[in-house]
């Protein structure tokens, strides 16, 4: 039973390296480009302030939903076995692109200026958690 949960925390820390990675890009773009016009949470705390941040509560919180999705990979193949869209299971993995499509809406009006960003971190979203988890947990 644990299984399952350990192979999306992995795929999780995967993911959370490459949002911090994007995030910090994003970041330093918007505060080089846009410093007079920037969020007012960026005018309230430091970069680095915000990097630190970042990088603290992506780890552990990517973890999380990594191990969450994985368990509820394991449930989809009970309740709706069935290949296709080149994954294991095409429940699952057209739940993983609805949930991604459903996220990234909202924030990318939010982070209008990072919009480059959302978009990056949405496409990882579904390859990891949509396509590689159903193999990696196989």
């Amino acid at each position: 039973m644990l299984d399952p949960f350990i192979d999306g925390a992995v795929l999780g820390m995967l993911m959370a390296s490459v949002f911090i990675a994007v995030s910090m890009i994003s970041l330093f773009l918007v505060l080089k480009n846009h410093r007079e016009q920037t969020m007012p949470v960026m005018e309230k705390y430091s970069p680095m302030s915000l990097a630190m941040g970042i990088v603290a509560v992506s780890y552990p919180t990517w973890a999380v939903v990594g191990g969450m999705l994985a368990l509820l990979y394991r449930i989809s193949l009970e309740q709706a076995p069935g290949v296709g869209v080149g994954s294991p299971n095409m429940a699952f993995t057209l739940a993983i692109v609805v949930i991604a499509l459903m996220m990234a809406a909202p924030l990318a009006i939010v982070f209008r200026k990072m919009l480059g960003g959302v978009l990056t971190v949405t496409l990882v979203f579904v390859g990891i958690f949509g396509w590689l988890l159903p193999y990696f947990a196989a």
